[in-house]
């Protein structure tokens, strides 16, 4: 079921594929890589911050990295691309992480400003995020040379970590209003806003393509929208509001419903009339949603809640063809289907073998997860089946429902300012976002004996495994992978996928 494994020297030799650019563009893109790791512990992501959730998934991790370069002569990093922060940093050459964790800094690239002349340190010691359990990055503010590709940012202000809790640095495409420095009262143009003030971009905003889990690309665009990477409709629905600031910090929307059928398209479990705050969020693997619908649906499943492995199911539950189905934003609001497989999760142990259920059957985790007391995150295992285009200007989410292992590209930009091709949702809901911090998921390390306790019994009759892998042109995947994703950054123009390497496209 795993794909084959690429050794950490196949990933350094992924970085190194960069290409060259053309002028005037108006859209920015890069494609996305993707591998497995059985071995991500190099990665230590951090818990998450005050006020923001902790995700786990047992040794093993989704990420989507965007390959950059800082200074002049240009240094390459591997970073994280994440929607639910706002900040890029990156840990500097002397970091305490970079002693005790070399073999991260190499693979993912740690900064060394003396070798760049473009530096500018504008405030030492002034950078720093803190987490709940008292891990988190503190270094200096600079300014630098920031590039996807040749394409550069000049000046662009971002975090130079000196104390890390992990080796991989962060590529933070959220809302201005959501930086670590807004804090203390400020604010500065993220990269993002640094896109648009050069020239790169007319309006601030991108669509995000993850593509199906048996790909090995998908892709990011900066000012565009890409018509061919997704089915039907593409609707517009409104940005939530913090309840208290009533600032945009966060893409938060309305979750106005949530069905799951079985293969058969016969409903096993539905809520049509919610109003539930969920953030759209990247840098978290899983899906969290309100304990009383997660419940109902891990009960719904047959889920065992193991303490070693979390929530486990058999890995044949991504083979039923069930889909579940999400409505936003009300009465004529967008509703994506996801397929089952995207939220069974396989579990690898740290020395290779697949935990087992006590019937001898392979475990696998299962992608939605009770939120608790923190947010509800609609992360990687949502978002794989949805087009999303993310307005920071207007503060608005377009969604559709994506068009897997799509071959070709109709790209359009935001020429009026308005997102391409895209309808607006009618419904006036609204809901009240208490949450206020950077969400950002977890990884650990995964324990026990290879053998899931306990059993339980599934309340819905989602069909027989095998029956359908993959129902219709867009829902309902087979078991998935755990994947990394590398995010190539060089050629320029349309042409075809590079292995590692990506488009930047500049119409």
């Amino acid at each position: 079921m795993l794909q084959t494994l690429f050794t950490f020297s196949a990933a350094a030799a992924l970085l190194s594929l960069i290409g060259a650019s053309l002028a005037e563009p108006a859209v920015l893109g890069a494609s996305f890589r993707k591998e497995v790791r059985r071995d991500p512990t190099h990665l230590n992501r951090l818990a998450r911050r005050q006020n923001s959730v902790t995700a786990t998934i047992e040794n093993a991790d989704l990420l989507y990295l965007i390959n950059v370069t800082i200074g002049t002569p240009p240094q390459p990093f591997s970073l994280q691309l994440d929607t639910g922060s706002s900040d890029i940093w990156v840990p500097a050459v002397n970091a305490d992480i970079c002693q005790t964790n070399s073999r991260g800094c190499a693979l993912f690239g740690s900064f060394n400003p003396k070798t760049s002349s473009t530096f500018d340190d504008i405030a030492a010691g002034g950078f720093q995020i803190s987490y709940v359990d008292n891990s988190g990055v503190t270094g200096d503010y600079i300014n630098e040379t920031f590039a996807i590709g040749n394409t550069a940012l000049k000046q662009q202000t971002m975090g130079l970590a000196t104390q890390a809790s992990r080796a991989l640095g962060i590529m933070g495409i959220g809302f201005d209003s959501g930086e670590s420095i807004v804090s203390s009262g400020r604010e500065y143009a993220n990269v993002i806003a640094q896109m648009k003030l050069q020239g790169y971009i007319k309006t601030m905003a991108y669509s995000l393509w993850l593509n199906d889990l048996d790909s090995n690309d998908g892709s990011i665009l900066f000012g565009g929208v890409d018509t061919a990477k997704y089915h039907g409709s593409l609707i517009s629905i409104p940005i939530q509001p913090d309840t208290e600031s009533q600032a945009i910090t966060s893409f938060t929307v309305v979750l106005s419903g949530l069905t799951v059928q079985n293969g058969s398209g016969t409903t096993q479990y539905s809520q049509p009339n919610l109003a539930v705050p969920v953030i759209l969020d990247s840098g978290t693997s899983l899906t969290y949603l309100p304990d009383q619908y997660a419940n109902a649906i891990l009960g719904g499943v047959g889920a065992t809640n193991d303490p070693n492995y979390g929530y486990t199911v058999p890995c044949s539950l991504g083979d039923t063809g069930a889909t579940f189905n999400f409505s936003f934003a009300g009465a004529g609001g967008p509703t994506i289907g996801v397929g089952i497989g995207e939220f069974v999760v396989p579990i690898i142990t740290q020395d290779g073998s697949v935990p087992t259920l006590q019937d001898g059957s392979a475990a696998c985790n299962f992608g939605i997860n009770p939120a608790g007391s923190s947010p509800n995150l609609f992360g990687d295992t949502f978002l794989r089946s949805a087009y999303v285009v993310y307005d920071l200007e207007n503060n608005q989410i377009g969604l559709a429902n994506t068009n897997f292992n799509a071959s070709g590209s109709s790209v359009t930009d935001f020429a009026n300012s308005v997102i391409p091709g895209v309808s607006a949702a009618p419904t006036t809901l609204v809901v009240a976002q208490t949450f206020s911090g950077i969400p950002l998921a977890t990884q650990t390390q995964a324990g026990g004996t290879g053998r899931v306790t306990g059993a339980a019994t599934p309340t819905f009759s989602l069909g027989n495994p095998g029956a359908t892998s993959k129902a219709a042109a867009v829902l309902a995947l087979g078991p998935p992978r755990v994947e990394m994703a590398l995010v190539g950054a060089g050629l320029v123009a349309v042409v075809s996928f590079v292995f590692g390497g990506s488009l930047v496209l500049f119409l």
